[in-house]
């Protein structure tokens, strides 16, 4: 599987595109804001908002698959425009374009409602609804729709390479998006015990983006002339947990599974050194996670020689969107001129479910 990256999308609390977006999260440009809706105790006998990264001035006033659309919205928007994509008016490119949409798992606890209840609501009320918004003549025969959370990158990124080889479409667009900063989900997550809080040092600071690439074979992106040194060289996913979610070592004995597998298809020289993306967020139990996968990975990745990325640091709790987040950090690190530029990523995930992930990218240009 040699896929190339072809578009980015980006809108996040450091920026509504994909290119300043990723500049601040490299930077470590962080904006934390006070929330409203939630309010926890400060450890003195009084309250205070809890703190998180909004998409202010953007996204205010949208809750849940509202919230979702307004922020694909802007991402697949930004995709458009930095691509150069053909206008709405072009059929013939849209006919030939797929679209996958990635939204987080839906938690009854969290939404009110389940895929049970409204299996058609994912494609019904975010995906056909984003279509329409955007004014895109995507056929809906060739829209997938993916409630998966954090691993929504690798499974969309399987999909989307099965979908191009058999040459049903000729490009697909991953898009995903999510919002842990509605009051909602705010309890949801208080409730949980999963927030930062003044209390409490080792919880997660809710965020929201919405991030999208645009992916295609090689021979199509060259005839269109706009070929990248980029491509997605491998993707591998554990099988969903049956259940609950594993034991935090078998988790850990997954996850380094998974990224060995990535580094067998590519055949990536062995140790691996480049960049690490991984979507800690803040939560103990994924830090066990990672150090568990990292125990390992000892003979098969410089863990010395590699660079940490962690996007949650600069932007919140993502969920569904932190795996396209970190594809796109990965992208922009990589195609940074100069010797110290990385040639390679791993971007890893870590679901809420248990379920793991990760996909390769390589750089394939010689500066």
């Amino acid at each position: 599987m040699r896929l190339t990256v072809t578009g980015l999308g980006m809108t996040s609390a450091v920026g509504y595109g994909a290119v300043g977006s990723c500049a601040a999260i490299r930077a470590g440009v962080s904006r934390p804001q006070a929330l409203d809706g939630l309010r926890v105790g400060d450890g003195e006998g009084g309250s205070q908002p809890v703190t998180g990264h909004p998409v202010s001035g953007f996204a205010e006033g949208f809750f849940q698959v509202g919230a979702w659309l307004r922020l694909a919205a802007g991402c697949l928007a930004d995709l458009r425009h930095g691509a150069m994509l053909p206008a709405s008016s072009d059929e013939r490119f849209w006919h030939r374009t797929g679209l996958t949409v990635v939204a987080p798992i839906i938690d009854k606890a969290r939404f009110s409602w389940s895929l049970q209840e409204r299996p058609e609501a994912l494609l019904g009320d975010f995906a056909y609804r984003l279509l329409l918004l955007q004014q895109l003549s995507i056929p809906r025969e060739q829209v997938r729709a993916h409630a998966v959370g954090h691993c929504g990158l690798a499974l969309a990124v399987q999909e989307a390479s099965v979908r191009l080889a058999n040459r049903h479409v000729e490009r697909v667009i991953v898009l995903g998006a999510d919002s842990y900063v509605d009051t909602t989900s705010l309890e949801w997550l208080f409730q949980g015990r999963r927030l930062k809080e003044p209390t409490r040092q080792t919880g997660l600071m809710p965020g929201e983006a919405g991030a999208c690439v645009l992916v295609e074979q090689e021979t199509d992106a060259r005839a269109r002339g706009c070929a990248t040194d980029i491509r997605l060289d491998a993707v591998a996913l554990s099988t969903p947990p049956s259940s609950e979610r594993p034991a935090l070592p078998l988790m850990g004995r997954h996850l380094a599974e998974v990224i060995q597998q990535v580094l067998r298809e590519s055949a990536q020289e062995a140790p691996f050194r480049g960049l690490l993306v991984v979507d800690l967020n803040g939560e103990e139990w994924k830090s066990q996670v990672w150090g568990h996968a990292q125990l390992g990975l000892s003979s098969v990745v410089a863990f010395d020689g590699c660079q940490l990325i962690v996007p949650c640091e600069a932007v919140g709790e993502l969920g569904a969107a932190s795996g396209l987040v970190g594809l796109a950090v990965s992208v922009s690190s990589m195609l940074r001129q100069g010797a110290d530029a990385a040639r390679c990523a791993i971007v890893c995930s870590i679901s809420d479910s248990g379920q793991v992930g990760a996909v390769l990218l390589r750089r394939t240009g010689k500066n």
